[in-house]
């Protein structure tokens, strides 16, 4: 895996990918989309990728946007599509 570890985002308020899984698991079905409305480092972009849902992340500052983007993309580079 390529993706930045947790510990080192730059980032005030990161959840573990841990916390966030079991969250989407129980509410997103296999193929569905998650809404982070509060998208921050991308976290749960992250894990919903990694649990094959699609994810919209709404995040108000650029510097945490390209943090988000470039952590997902990272992390599988052919499978995840970064708009």
């Amino acid at each position: 895996m390529n993706a930045v570890p947790h510990q080192t985002v730059a980032h005030f308020a990161t959840s573990p990918p841990a916390l966030i899984e079991p969250c989407i698991l129980a509410g997103c079905p296999p193929g569905g989309t998650v809404l982070d409305p509060f998208g921050g480092a991308g976290t749960t972009g992250l894990v919903a990728d990694r649990l094959q849902r699609d994810a919209i992340l709404i995040e108000l500052s650029p510097a945490y946007a390209d943090m988000a983007r470039r952590r997902i993309a990272g992390d599988a580079p052919l499978f995840a599509e970064v708009a």
